[in-house]
């Protein structure tokens, strides 16, 4: 196959230009885009629980047989090594140059200088003689003499073994390859296998060419009437292919899945393309379903790489769209999960295929049983799934427990599907394993388990971080849908309890490894960035600030402090980016931030002095409206701090608050309850949860709301005509400028009490500070005001006034002196 031979015609260059000093280029680009919103399994819950269990085709493919040695492919190095980097330790120079002194380096890149092998060889006398032979040889492949490279490579392999072993298994493998190339297949077939014995018993093979030999041997197999068939004539469906024996592609795909088990890539993509091939029509995949590894190599692909079809907008169909509301878990239209779609027919003339072999003849049975369940077959599916204890077969009981209406049968097999995987059954990929824990949590969702159903989102999404092995990993894997079940469906104390049992906040890395970190990347890595990398962000760390948010949103605020993230943690500092990307760590942090926003409500609530409460309430106005997002915001709507703030949607359910202006959004937060948790799997319990914990108000950053009505009551607190009284004012319009009629609210609040200052041409866009010592001597200075304007208007009152009360404190005085005169002579 041609992908395969261009895999082993590298091979093949890569030792020529071992001997010969040259490199040849390879390159690889890779396209990152964003966002990349995950799957979620409560998106669709009837489709998630309906979904065909189906690993990915490169496991299965690397699953296929099970190696009988420890033997590596290895196909990162030599001829795929850019030129430009010479001291990558995988390229052949490394691999060389390491193992020769001085003069036999510089021997080495003379013999690899020379015009031909004879004057190669000449020129190699300080080297060992299996190196000096193997580089003579190689120049005359080079030079195409290919009968004195043929008695060089086998000089080689003629040497005392300890003498041969740097260079046997390289020579066997091009004595394989010259043998292909002159037609002798017998005789290549004989040198791969001697290739793979020789590094099966310790001869040297830094290159991996004792698992490339499989693939070379392979392509030994496929060759028809017109000659060898490579990759592009299976990819494009030619006739080459036709007239090959269905016992030599059994022999390939035996060879390739040898091949692949050790971790070839590219006999993985030879698989890929003789599974296609071979299923694209009945007879030839027939002609194969009675060699095991080739029936599962089928069943593998067709499980895989194949969709269903159907007609409508809906139709489905081969190509791969994972964003399709009928796909499965592998990108491909899957019938089981809509009932628009119909199997393919390929699928269906496998499994046709299949039962006329004879089920006793079936081969992974767990495999066939999946296959069995999407065409709909359920009693073969039924049938070949008790035949095996696997956590695939359980999985697939599970599925067809659901179809006949038995979820409690469905829960025991997901129980028992989980529990086979940990013993490593080889039936599932650790990422289906994840999904299967998923589905379990969609499952008990729906029966009211609420506690239960979060603690098996929180497996699947821990076990997916930690296999991703991402330090940040944000909402990768299954964290969005356990994050809407910690965020809305269980009460604040109920996952305050399941977080204290089952979630600890992960280790803080030591500020002096962190420096060492920064330093070795001299300067090139922020510290935030370095403390992740010396100590992954979990799950649990993020559930654990979820929980934070909850309880300040609760008015829990102490209660909260211990779940945000230690003040010294360097991992958690926030950071702020000026318009050419660089980054500034904020001074605050999130404890500290959240504790100063809590002693600003209980100011606001409880201070005796009215300018003090205002104080307090404006404080805690500017905290909820400039840290809001991280000490009170939704994980996921209508805040999405899951993404940050920066996308109004993507993770978890509120659907209905950006839904098209044809369809009203309900106002109240039953009905929203009821459109964004339609269907069949929702307890009405969780509706009412999920109604109970909506952000109040019903708005996107609801924070800035918060902050707006925390500025109303500090503006309660103040004297109207004051000046802090029209900056608190002020600064709530701010705060709210994109939702007019809030905005509109405070402005025409100021108009109606406040007095006019300096800065209400342009209200709401330059605020001042409140002067809240001005406002607390606000009503006293009014007073004093107020009385020099009365008297300044009625003087002849003031003085009668005047007059009246000297008289009248001098007659009192007169009277108390008389008392005491008579108290004394008395």
């Amino acid at each position: 196959m041609q992908h395969s031979a261009n895999s082993s015609m590298g091979r093949m260059k890569k030792l020529a230009y071992a001997a010969s000093g040259l490199l040849v280029l390879g390159a690889a680009t890779v396209v990152a885009c964003g966002p990349d919103f995950p799957m979620q399994l409560l998106d669709d819950r009837v489709g998630a629980l309906r979904n065909t269990p189906a690993n990915s085709f490169a496991w299965e493919a690397a699953h296929l047989v099970t190696p009988a040695d420890k033997l590596q492919a290895d196909e990162g190095s030599g001829y795929e090594q850019a030129v430009g980097q010479p001291d990558d330790p995988r390229s052949l120079r490394m691999i060389e140059k390491g193992r020769l002194d001085a003069a036999q380096w510089t021997a080495l890149q003379a013999m690899r200088a020379a015009a031909d092998g004879e004057s190669a060889y000449a020129a190699g006398a300080a080297l060992p003689p299996a190196i000096r032979l193997y580089t003579a040889a190689a120049q005359d492949f080079r030079a195409n003499a290919l009968a004195a490279a043929r008695q060089r490579f086998e000089a080689v392999l003629a040497l005392p073994p300890q003498q041969a072993s740097e260079r046997a298994v390289w020579a066997a493998y091009m004595l394989g390859r010259l043998h292909a190339i002159e037609g002798r297949r017998e005789q290549a077939i004989a040198s791969f296998t001697k290739a793979r014995a020789l590094a099966v018993a310790g001869a040297a093979d830094p290159m991996g060419l004792a698992v490339a030999s499989y693939g070379e041997q392979a392509r030994l197999m496929l060759v028809g009437e017109a000659g060898s068939c490579n990759w592009s004539d299976f990819n494009e469906g030619r006739d080459c292919a036709q007239s090959i024996a269905p016992a030599d592609f059994k022999q390939a795909i035996h060879l390739y899945a040898e091949q692949a088990a050790r971790g070839s890539a590219s006999a993985q993509s030879s698989l890929e393309a003789l599974a296609a091939w071979n299923l694209g029509n009945a007879e030839r995949s027939a002609a194969l379903i009675d060699d095991a590894v080739a029936q599962r190599l089928l069943v593998a692909y067709a499980l895989a790489r194949l969709g269903d079809v159907g007609e409508g907008p809906q139709a489905g169909g081969y190509d791969y769209d994972p964003t399709a509301p009928t796909s499965g878990s592998s990108g491909y239209a899957d019938a089981a999960r809509s009932d628009t779609l119909k199997p393919s027919p390929i699928l269906v003339n496998l499994i046709d295929a299949l039962k006329r072999r004879g089920l006793e003849k079936i081969d992974g049975a767990d495999r066939v049983a999946a296959l069995a369940y999407r065409t709909g077959r359920y009693e073969l599916a039924a049938s070949l799934a008790g035949r095996q204890d696997t956590a695939l077969a359980w999985w697939v009981r599970a599925k067809l427990a659901l179809r006949r209406g038995d979820n409690e049968a469905a829960v025991q097999a997901y129980t028992r599907a989980v529990q086979a995987f940990p013993r490593n059954d080889a039936s599932l990929e650790p990422g289906n394993a994840n999904l299967l824990m998923g589905e379990q949590g969609v499952l008990t969702l729906s029966r009211g388990q609420y506690v239960e159903a979060l603690a098996q989102f929180h497996r699947a999404a821990s076990e997916t971080a930690r296999q991703s092995g991402n330090g940040y990993f944000g909402m990768y894997g299954y964290y969005n849908d356990l994050a809407y079940v910690a965020e809305r469906v269980l009460t604040v104390d109920e996952l305050k309890t399941y977080v204290d049992a089952h979630a600890p906040a992960s280790p803080m890395p030591a500020p002096e490894a962190v420096a060492k970190a920064v330093q070795q990347q001299q300067g090139r890595q922020s510290r935030r960035w370095a403390a992740v990398g010396l100590s992954a962000i979990t799950v649990e760390d993020n559930l654990r600030q979820l929980l934070a948010r909850r309880l300040v949103r609760e008015g829990r605020v102490e209660d909260a402090l211990a779940y945000f993230p230690d003040e010294r943690d360097e991992r958690f500092v926030q950071s702020s980016y000026d318009a050419e990307g660089r980054e500034t760590p904020d001074a605050w942090r999130l404890r500290a931030k959240a504790r100063d926003y809590g002693r600003a409500l209980e100011r606001g609530q409880h201070a005796w002095r009215a300018n003090s409460r205002a104080q307090g309430w404006y404080e805690a106005a500017l905290i909820a409206r400039r840290q809001g997002m991280e000490i009170m915001g939704y994980e996921q709507g209508p805040d999405f701090a899951v993404y940050g703030g920066s996308y109004p949607g993507g993770a978890g359910r509120g659907t209905g608050m950006y839904a098209d202006e044809s369809r009203p959004v309900p106002d109240n937060p039953q009905a929203r309850a009821q459109a964004d948790l339609p269907g069949p799997l929702v307890t009405d319990g969780e509706r009412q949860r999920y109604a109970a914990s909506e952000a109040k108000p019903y708005k996107r950053f609801h924070y800035r709301d918060v902050a707006a009505d925390y500025v109303m009551k500090a503006a309660d607190a103040l004297p109207p005509r004051s000046q802090a009284f029209a900056a608190v004012l002020c600064q709530g319009v701010n705060f709210v400028y994109y939702d007019q009629p809030r905005a509109e609210q405070l402005y025409r609040r100021y108009v109606k009490e406040g007095a006019a200052v300096p800065f209400s041409a342009d209200f709401g866009q330059n605020c001042v500070e409140p002067d809240f010592a001005a406002a607390a001597r606000f009503p006293y200075v009014q007073a004093w005001r107020g009385a020099r304007g009365w008297v300044a208007r009625h003087r002849a009152v003031s003085a009668a006034l005047l007059l009246a009360a000297m008289v009248g404190g001098g007659f009192g005085v007169a009277q108390w002196r008389r008392r005491r005169r008579v108290n004394k002579t008395s």
